[in-house]
């Protein structure tokens, strides 16, 4: 699995990263490597933002979520995608029609 971390008015630190590293790798860990995941942070009157996109083979996934601390939001928004993947999943085998599959972790 392919995947960016940004930061808008905040710094990522080693200490950060190394802890966004180890969730996805939980998270995720059955991706395959066409997966693209893009996390974005910002900090906004003491608010920290996270917003997550999950691309994988014509499925878009976006998943946000906004509180006080950066770990909440961090854990908060990957909880989010996950559930949005496994809702995917759900629809697309329910579906007479066949969606684009992806590879799904959350199994």
């Amino acid at each position: 699995m392919n995947f960016q971390l940004i930061g808008k008015n905040i710094e990522l630190t080693d200490g950060i990263k190394d802890y966004l590293i180890h969730k996805i790798s939980k998270v995720f860990k059955n991706m395959k490597q066409s997966s693209n995941l893009r996390l974005s942070f910002c900090v906004e009157n003491k608010r920290h933002i996270a917003h997550a996109i999950l691309n994988q083979k014509g499925v878009t996934l976006f998943a946000a979520n906004e509180t006080k601390d950066l770990y909440a939001s961090a854990d908060n928004v990957l909880k989010k995608i996950e559930k949005n993947l496994k809702k995917h999943k759900e629809r697309s085998k329910n579906k007479k029609i066949k969606l684009p599959e992806a590879e799904y972790a959350c199994e």
